[in-house]
């Protein structure tokens, strides 16, 4: 056991792990790649005396077989890093493919002339080489970011893609005529090209739009739906190939301007370099730098350099039609001033647009205010009026999610619960409270635009604004909920209550006045025959009666509150004599009799306020006050403590609220100048429906 133990510490133990192994299959993919770079290198400087096209000069493959190596270098970092991704294995076969068609051309180059063994294979190769450099940067396109088809039906767009690799290798390998494209080898024939693929060449246009042009597109296709409805990290991955995109057309930009030459190959060649090097930081650290940022600025920059480069050749164009016998000079010179009084402008613009395209309507609160205030006016249904607004501060400010939590004590599961939410959940970048009239309902909770950043000064500019009128919004949605439930409630209490009702009358008074009517029965039947007893059968039936007229009596005060037996006014004095607290009551002598809803309100709030002062305010004094006039103002005053400097509001407040919310009327609490608080509710001492009349025999009951 020893020497097994010795032998285990005297040598390393491979790793054999898969990710060991895909590791190292990376590196050797790499490693092939940097040595075929090398021996073209070799064979580029050896043929330079060849001829070859003149926008291809060996100089130029040197440099293009360097970007071979550099372009597969992110596959590497993205393989090893992340080799489960298939992307960092596309690109490395896709820079194999590179260097493998740059040999094949500097080798032919250099060994056909000489007539040297595998010269014509390397030309022939050069024929179809291309076909593994291009069609995997499709299929990474289809499958960026997560290794996965954006969605199932996106099966048939891979497979016609594949097919069209297939298609496309063997044509070229095929295809009869002069070895690559007749530009490096004019006088070597394809030893293996078939006269049936004549046609290829003479719909060459055709062939090239179904083969090639149609998979791009659909590859380039799958990148734009994925990013429509992508969220968070993914979104992120995405605007660093929108950024190489946007990179790839200034070079494409670059190249047609420079037309014909070396130049106009190395920008092109910087294409896929740029586009391989966005893909793996999307895909290893999407974080590193602020893409939003370099977004931004490249649209802003780009955009600028193609307006003013436009500009001034038009300037050019203008100024030499209408001066044309003028000076050489001056045609130059006032297109510069004019693009030079353009500049600013311009600039101004396009930073207007790219914000509000990178960032939403962050640098335009107006915009975003109205849009926010349209939205709501336009909502119907009190439930979504805070999803509504959710969703309008998220698309105006470009940002992953936006929740709304409200404030409810008397909801069924009274406390903060988010009512709405739009976007995919993501850890919370800010929470900003929304306050109505001084109290805390709720709170307006958004995420960052990415995990590592944080949200501007111009964020949350505009974030406070509308969170004072999602307050507003959010205060009317709990009010109107609040009253949906108080009615439903409303509904049950009295189903419930006749329920009761029934109840009571069946098993209560039903069976004394059945007993009643049976014995009165029986009495009938001995009137005549039987006088002492039919005297005992009317009496147990007065008995009956009268327990039956006590029972509806019972049930009868049992319907009425104190407001009903004794009077607004009587059932306040009675109720405050009760308090232990020394109450000053300001009461008017005569209050008329009011809709009983009305009644049953004031005396409530009254109640619960009072209630609220024992409870709560740590007062030695309380002040009742009615008063009656266009409405009528109850109004409960205390000398305790006050209000807390953010008050939430509990069942009780909330059911004060309601209570004159149901009727129209309106509960207010505030602080008194003196010290204490002081609750004022305004009730109408009208209702519609309710008559003169109504009022008159409801206080004769």
């Amino acid at each position: 056991m020893n020497e097994l133990a010795g032998n285990h510490e005297g040598h390393t133990i491979p790793d054999t792990t898969p990710l060991a192994t895909q590791k190292r299959t990376a590196w050797s993919l790499w490693i092939a790649i940097v040595v075929v770079a090398a021996v073209t290198v070799v064979f580029a400087v050896l043929s330079r005396a060849e001829p070859r096209p003149e926008w291809n000069p060996w100089r130029l493959m040197v440099v293009e077989t360097v970007t071979s190596v550099m372009f597969a270098l992110p596959g590497l970092v993205v393989a090893t890093r992340r080799p489960r991704n298939p992307a960092g294995w596309l690109l490395l076969v896709a820079g194999l493919g590179s260097a493998v068609d740059q040999l094949a051309h500097a080798y032919g180059l250099y060994a056909i002339p000489r007539r040297l063994l595998g010269g014509v294979l390397a030309a022939w190769v050069s024929n179809w080489s291309f076909v593994p450099f291009i069609f995997p940067v499709f299929f990474l396109f289809l499958l960026f970011p997560n290794g996965q088809l954006p969605s199932a039906r996106w099966r048939i767009p891979a497979l016609y893609i594949g097919g069209c690799g297939v298609l496309v290798f063997l044509i070229a390998a095929f295809l009869p005529g002069p070895l690559g494209g007749g530009e490096y080898f004019p006088s070597t024939p394809n030893p293996v090209g078939l006269p049936a693929l004549s046609v290829a060449l003479e719909n060459a246009g055709v062939v090239a739009i179904l083969l090639n042009l149609i998979p791009f597109l659909l590859s380039a296709a799958s990148l734009l739906f994925r990013f429509r409805g992508s969220a968070g990290v993914m979104r992120q991955q995405l605007k660093w190939v929108a950024w190489a995109v946007m990179m790839t057309v200034l070079l494409v930009t670059v190249q047609i301007i420079l037309l014909d030459g070396p130049a106009e190959s190395i920008a092109a060649d910087l294409v896929p370099l740029v586009l391989s090097t966005a893909i793996a930081i999307a895909i290893v650290r999407h974080n590193l730098f602020d893409i939003d940022r370099i977004l931004s600025r490249s649209l802003l920059y780009t955009g600028l350099t193609g307006i003013v480069v436009g500009l001034y050749i038009g300037s050019v164009s203008f100024f030499g039609l209408v001066l044309q016998h003028s000076a050489s000079g001056v045609v130059p010179l006032l297109a510069t001033g004019v693009v030079a009084v353009a500049l600013q402008p311009l600039r101004d613009l396009l930073q207007r647009l790219v914000s509000r395209l990178v960032y939403g309507l962050r640098d335009d609160p107006y915009t975003a205010l109205s849009g926010l205030g349209r939205r709501l006016e336009a909502t119907t249904d009190p439930k979504q009026v805070l999803p509504q607004a959710a969703a309008t501060v998220a698309q105006a400010l470009r940002l992953p999610y936006v929740a709304i939590e409200l404030d409810d004590a008397t909801a069924p599961d009274a406390g903060t619960a988010r009512v709405a939410t739009h976007g995919t959940e993501s850890p919370v970048a800010l929470r900003l409270t929304l306050v109505h009239q001084g109290e805390e309902i709720g709170a307006l909770v958004v995420a960052a635009r990415a995990p590592d950043e944080t949200l501007s000064a111009a964020d949350l500019r505009l974030l406070r604004d509308v969170a004072r009128h999602i307050a507003q919004a959010a205060a009317g949605v709990r009010l109107s909920l609040a009253l949906l439930r108080s009615q439903k409630h409303a509904v049950a209490v009295r189903a419930e209550e006749r329920r009761r009702l029934a109840r009571d009358l069946h098993d209560g008074v039903g069976p004394v006045l059945t007993g009643a009517t049976w014995t009165l029965q029986a009495a009938t039947t001995t009137l005549r025959t039987n006088p002492d007893a039919t005297h005992d059968l009317l009496n147990t039936a007065l008995v009956h009666i009268g327990q039956g007229a006590e029972d509806l009596r019972r049930i009868s005060m049992g319907l009425r509150s104190p407001v009903d037996q004794l009077g607004l006014r009587e059932a306040v004095l009675a109720y405050t004599d009760r308090v232990s607290l020394t109450v000053h009551t300001e009461l008017p002598e005569q209050i008329p009799r009011l809709a009983a809803a009305v009644e049953e309100a004031a005396y409530w709030i009254l109640v619960e306020a009072v209630a609220n002062v024992l409870r709560h305010a740590e007062a030695t004094n309380c002040w009742v006050r009615l008063e009656m006039g266009d409405v009528l103002e109850v109004s409960v005053a205390d000398d305790g403590r006050g209000l807390p400097p953010r008050m939430r509001p509990g069942v009780g407040v909330s059911s004060m609220r309601e209570r004159a919310a149901e009727i129209g009327g309106s509960c207010e609490i505030r602080p008194r100048s003196t010290g204490g608080t002081e609750l004022i509710a305004r009730l109408p001492v009208s209702l519609p429906g309710v008559q003169d009349a109504d009022l008159a025999d409801q206080g004769a009951v």
